[in-house]
């Protein structure tokens, strides 16, 4: 009898609670109530796109509880940043702009699954962390029946659309289901498909020895985020994810020898301290600077007579730029209009939550920096080599983010933006070679699994096939695995200026029109929601006093720094902006890695009272 319950269909609720009556939920003689199993079928659509099949998912539990119990059996560390979606159709996203289909979103039952084929095990089940090669449960529960991996046809068939627009990825954001709510609260019926994806863009100590399911499912996210185009990285660094994407296949399908787990002669507890020297990260070659750190240089500062185009009504883009004297210190850009330097700066701006863009071409000796202030107009600055470039962009890029010049990482800074400089110069000389090497057809690299269609449209896919190849050429040739590899992408995804911002259409309060709404892991922005969707405010969480959610009229307040501001949110519900700053609140307060997750807190914080 525990595994049944009552369920009363008219105002959607379990009757659960052990001592209390049928007064107590309000229920009189014209309510319907049905007894149900709590446990039912579900399919759930992992991130790498295989299909897990749960024969007894609980429907009266919370969701979050769902989500913990199948990233326990998936062995994925940290559930509390995933979370279930709603499949978005093609009829979801067409009428984006209208409040009313927006609305119609909300409650709409998810897909159902194409019924899979009868075939064997062994050609169906995919070895993840979670089931052994024979498609068994590892969970106690058995809650995991089988993980297949789904062909090209069946996904189609499930009609999973991914949003282009800015109105559209709003829209996708109103499916998010309700983490204190059960999945029957929601309307998901028994036999639907959802979508388990990471859902907050803070990931607490990814280590390549314990979180390779996470890592893995993680990876696969960013990949659909590059070629969606959910982040907008430059040609260049579309070339480079397209590279360690190719070398992650070629780890996989040729996968470097490892050395033994323990050597001989270690015991347990030296193999311990092993593992914590690997999670301090002092045996990954990404960070072998680590021991070479240097303390924060708070006197640091840059100087340097450099072109500047100031934005002009009217020519812009004709106007020739000047030479100026430039400084640069903390977060601070100035400059002068004698080469001298004295006197009161002409112009200052302090770069932080500004947009900066990197602009090279080594055949010209073209190096320029785009820079775009919250609601203001870009300007330009020219620099006369790539070592002075690579020095502003890193110090101009760490400004944007809050960090001053005389950060610990602008050093580390330097040689990303040299890493993004030196693609392009290594791709002319290895052009030179290109006709030693066997010539890569199309049909050997589908261009359209490594790049987004932007840069597809600019280049043939044979063309397009050799600069792939180029840039994994270009790449340090170490024995990585494909943990590691997929690591670097992750992290080089997580370093793209518009990384990890989920968008909402709001309309605040005293406002004439619609915004956008970007929620991040360290602030709160807002959006000119008309392309190309201008910078307008940006709050960060550390400023944030309070927020509260006024459920009867379905809008959020929150206090910043003494001042209040008020929105309605048009794409989605209030519940689902609400769960998203209390979860990344709650994130912000985790401190170790392995200490017992705080249900309660997270709750409290993402629950709200309705």
């Amino acid at each position: 009898w525990s595994k049944y319950a009552l369920w009363c269909t008219d105002k959607k609720t379990w009757l659960i609670a052990p001592r209390a009556t049928l007064n107590t939920y309000g229920l009189d003689a014209g309510n319907k109530v049905i007894f149900t199993t709590t446990s039912k079928k579900l399919s759930i659509q992992l991130p790498d796109r295989s299909q897990l099949d749960l024969e007894k998912a609980d429907f009266s539990n919370t969701l979050f509880s769902v989500v913990c119990t199948i990233c326990r059996d998936l062995r994925i560390r940290h559930p509390e940043e995933l979370s279930l979606l709603r499949c978005a159709k093609e009829e979801d996203l067409k009428d984006a702009r209208n409040v009313t289909a927006r609305r119609t979103f909300r409650v709409r039952k998810a897909n159902k699954p194409k019924p899979k084929k009868e075939t064997s095990t062994s050609q169906n089940s995919v070895n993840t962390a979670g089931a052994n090669a024979n498609g068994e449960p590892l969970s106690p529960h058995g809650s995991v029946a089988n993980v297949c991996q789904l062909t090209p046809d069946e996904i189609d068939h499930i009609d999973i659309k991914e949003g282009k627009t800015m109105d559209e990825r709003a829209m996708m954001n109103a499916g998010w289901l309700d983490s204190s709510k059960s999945l029957m609260e929601q309307d998901v019926q028994e036999g639907d498909m959802l979508l388990l994806r990471f859902k907050y863009f803070a990931f607490l100590d990814l280590n390549k020895q314990r979180d390779e399911a996470r890592i893995n499912a993680l990876f696969h996210q960013a990949i659909r985020s590059v070629l969606s185009e959910d982040v907008v990285p430059t040609e260049s660094e579309c070339l480079e994810f397209a590279a360690l994407q190719f070398a992650v296949e070629q780890a996989v399908r040729n996968p470097p020898k490892l050395a033994p787990a323990i050597a001989p002669g270690k015991d347990d507890l030296d193999s311990a301290l092993a593992d914590l020297e690997v999670s301090l990260g002092a045996n990954d070659p990404d960070l072998e600077k680590l021991n070479n750190t240097v303390l924060p240089n708070y006197n640091r500062e840059l100087q340097a007579n450099l072109k500047f185009k100031k934005p002009n009504k009217i020519f812009f883009f004709l106007a020739k730029p000047k030479m100026h004297k430039f400084t640069f210190r903390d977060t601070t850009m100035s400059f002068y209009k004698d080469s001298a330097g004295s006197g009161p700066p002409d112009f200052v701006q302090d770069l932080k939550d500004c947009s900066i863009v990197p602009e090279v071409d080594i055949r010209k000796g073209k190096y320029i920096l785009h820079i775009k202030p919250p609601g203001g107009k870009e300007y330009l600055v020219l620099f006369a080599d790539k070592e002075e470039f690579c020095q502003w962009t890193a110090a101009c890029r760490l400004a944007s983010k809050g960090k001053p010049i005389s950060d610990s990482t602008y050093d580390s800074e330097i040689d990303i933006v040299k890493t993004m400089a030196n693609m392009q110069e290594h791709s002319q000389t290895l052009k030179l070679n290109r006709n030693k090497r066997t010539a890569v057809t199309s049909d050997e690299i589908k261009t359209e699994d490594f790049v987004s269609a932007r840069v597809g449209r600019k280049h043939r896919p044979e063309q397009l096939a050799n600069l792939i190849l180029d840039a994994h050429n270009m790449l340090p040739r170490r024995d990585h695995t494909a943990t590691e590899l997929r690591l670097n992408y992750i992290l080089k995804w997580e370093r793209l200026m518009d990384f990890g911002i989920s968008y909402f259409i709001v309309k605040f309060d005293k406002a004439k029109k619609e915004e956008l709404l970007g929620i991040s892991r360290t602030h709160m922005s807002k959006f000119d929601l008309a392309p190309p969707h201008e910078l307008l405010k940006t709050w960060h969480w550390t400023s944030l006093q309070s927020w509260n959610v006024n459920w009867e009229i379905k809008k959020l307040t929150f206090n910043v720094d003494g001042d209040s501001h008020s929105f309605e949110c048009n794409s989605a519900e209030i519940k689902i902006v609400h769960e998203y700053i209390g979860g990344y609140i709650f994130l912000t307060l985790r401190k170790e890695s392995d200490t017992e997750l705080d249900k309660e807190m997270f709750y409290k914080l993402t629950g709200g009272w309705q």
